[in-house]
């Protein structure tokens, strides 16, 4: 049969849409509804070809839900999978004993998906009503999986083949544009800093840079030696004060000395000039008589 419509019952948003994604690459069109008693009021009005029935839901869980869909000779012809992330040989016989016809793993792959859908090779149940499909081997169902699988994994091998080929060229020209790059890069650095060396290292900008601290070291210096100079004058004075002060009490000393033997002569001298005038006053009378 064509399988040309189905419905997912899951109660996982993405679950839904994932599922509901795969079967649209497969011109399958996909209805949707969120728990297992939305399913059976879906179905009161439609049939789909084939229904993906989540296990754990909240209400009714989906084992149950198939159970009573083929109870329901309307609903009874209707393959239900089980979508479900349980697994293993005794979940697949209990999903086969409630009516189930086979098992999809989640995450469904494309591969496993399409493997289900080529084995429903009995009539839909909106072909015939009456007929009551027959079960989906599980052994088929998963040698259709392997067999698409491998092909998948062959054709993707060799794509990724060819596509590490490319990537490969293209990463070794990149990296090799990269390292060019990085070396220009790295030169014009080093010749942006060794400019910028040379640079600070001329007179002038040595000069520069050291203009502040060579004030200041001036200005130290001088302060230093200002005050130096003034304490040697200060020292040069008091020692020439002093030197001072001793030559004028020795020029006063001797000045005392010159100025008592000048007055010793004058009074000598004076009494000579008075015996001599005395003399001649007395010579001068004994003539006048």
């Amino acid at each position: 049969m064509t399988i040309r419509n189905a419905l997912v019952v899951d109660d996982s948003k993405s679950a839904r849409m994932m599922l509901q994604r795969l079967l649209s690459k497969m011109n399958v069109q996909a209805e949707t509804v969120d728990s297992a008693e939305e399913a059976l009021s879906f179905l009161e009005s439609r049939q789909p070809d084939v229904i993906f029935m989540d296990h754990m839901m909240p209400g009714m869980d989906g084992l149950a839900a198939t159970q009573l869909i083929k109870s329901n000779p309307r609903t009874a012809g209707i393959p239900t999978i089980m979508y479900t992330s349980k697994e293993g040989d005794e979940y697949q016989d209990m999903a086969r004993s409630h009516g189930a016809e086979g098992v999809l793993a989640k995450p469904a792959s494309h591969e496993a998906v399409m493997a289900v859908i080529e084995a429903l090779d009995e009539p839909a149940a909106n072909d015939d009503s009456s007929a009551t499909p027959a079960a989906i081997p599980l052994v088929e169902i998963d040698r259709l999986v392997q067999k698409h699988l491998k092909a998948a994994i062959a054709e993707a091998k060799a794509e990724i083949s060819a596509g590490l080929d490319t990537t490969t060229q293209q990463l070794q020209a990149m990296q090799a544009q990269q390292i060019d790059i990085a070396q220009a890069r790295i030169y014009q650095q080093f010749d942006r800093w060794k400019n910028e060396f040379e640079k600070s290292q001329s007179d002038e900008a040595l000069f520069q840079k050291t203009r502040t601290l060579n004030q200041r070291l001036a200005i130290t210096v001088a302060d230093r030696m200002v005050k130096k100079n003034a304490d040697d004058l200060v020292t040069v004075m008091k020692t020439n004060r002093t030197t001072l002060e001793s030559s004028i009490a020795s020029v006063k000393s001797d000045l005392q000395k010159q100025q008592a033997i000048a007055l010793k002569q004058a009074v000598i001298g004076a009494a000579a000039i008075g015996t001599v005038l005395g003399g001649a006053i007395g010579v001068l009378a004994a003539f006048m008589l």
